[in-house]
């Protein structure tokens, strides 16, 4: 019995040791977010209209490969989803790449976001620096609409340099053309810049964006912009400003610069936290107008992975105009699995 129990046991000893070596060096991991609201909107003077919304709730697959000497692959799958009716977004990935990984940094290609490793140039700098009023979709978007934060494109090449001393660098490259017929998929790129500052309780970034197209930009398109934010960890209290300028391809009635600023704070206490933000953007199409947004929100952590939002969202949308503001009021649920 005893010559059995020593057997067993080196046995169980030199398995355990041995599994470093056949265990797969690929680690998956599954994730996602489900989030949906009851709203009220109201556009003008319009009828309010009720809504249960779904706001960019997803699925993902990320995962690794150990290919030793400090290099690793890299890929992800991210599927959006409406969770109010079960359907697919389109297109149905939000985001779906391939990249290495090491001591250079990491490289990825395919349809990148801020989710990839390799980051967004400028939306990664607004999810850093700036606070969502409950969510960065649904009623209070304001990432395309109000920032311009470019954040989810196809065809694209992204880089995140490893950080020094606090920074980092995000670049992407990327190919806007339709593939078709009439125009080549390289006949528009593009190219964004970020860099990211960490320095105790302060977050710091700037970043860059141009645009090209083959034969010169089309009346009133994206030329190029500079986008330069800070944020500071004041305790209880996180306040932060976000600005920049974005430059079109103008005509005689439409703007060259269009500026927009973001101004707002957070504030905590215990599993609550509140959210204001004030928000301003020149209308491109408009000399003389510009849009007006006011952004507060209440948020109620019930564990790490679930919250309670309600939140109230004016967006004046041009103020040359009478009767096109949109007010909403909201509450729901988020949950990160």
């Amino acid at each position: 019995m005893k010559k059995y129990s020593i057997r067993r046991s080196l046995t169980v000893v030199m398995v355990a040791a041995a599994l470093p070596a056949i265990a797969p060096a690929q680690s998956v991991q599954v994730g996602g977010q489900i989030r949906l609201s009851v709203n009220r909107v109201q556009t003008g003077d319009q009828g309010a209209v009720h809504e249960l919304r779904d706001n960019a709730s997803r699925l993902s697959f990320r995962g690794t490969e150990d290919l030793g000497g400090g290099l690793r692959a890299q890929f992800g799958l991210e599927m959006g989803f409406n969770a109010d009716s079960g359907e697919l977004t389109a297109p149905a990935y939000r985001y779906s790449y391939v990249g290495l990984g090491g001591g250079f940094g990491t490289l990825a290609l395919g349809r990148l976001d801020s989710g990839n490793p390799t980051g967004s140039p400028l939306y990664s700098q607004v999810t850093a620096i700036t606070s969502f009023a409950a969510n960065d979709a649904g009623a209070t978007a304001i990432g395309t609409t109000m920032l311009n934060a470019r954040n989810r494109t196809s065809n694209s090449i992204g880089y995140r340099s490893p950080a020094f001393g606090g920074a980092e660098l995000m670049a992407r490259y990327y190919w806007r053309g339709a593939g078709t017929a009439t125009e080549a998929e390289d006949d528009a790129r593009s190219l964004d810049l970020g860099v990211l500052v960490r320095a105790g309780p302060v977050i710091a970034a700037l970043g860059y964006a141009k645009d090209s197209r083959a034969g010169g930009l089309k009346a009133n398109e994206f030329d190029d912009k500079w986008q330069a934010g800070v944020r500071y960890d004041g305790g209880a209290i996180e306040p932060y400003v976000l600005f920049g300028v974005d430059r079109y391809r103008n005509t005689a009635s439409t703007r060259r610069d269009v500026k927009y600023a973001i101004v707002g704070a957070l504030y905590r206490a215990g599993q609550h936290s509140l959210v204001l933000n004030l928000l301003q953007r020149d209308v491109q199409a408009n000399r003389s107008g510009d849009r007006r947004r006011v952004q507060a929100a209440w948020l109620y952590a019930l564990s790490k992975r679930s919250e309670l939002q309600a939140f109230a969202d004016s967006d004046g949308i041009d103020s040359t105009k009478s009767n096109v503001r949109v007010r909403a009021l909201g509450a729901g649920i988020k949950h990160v699995f």
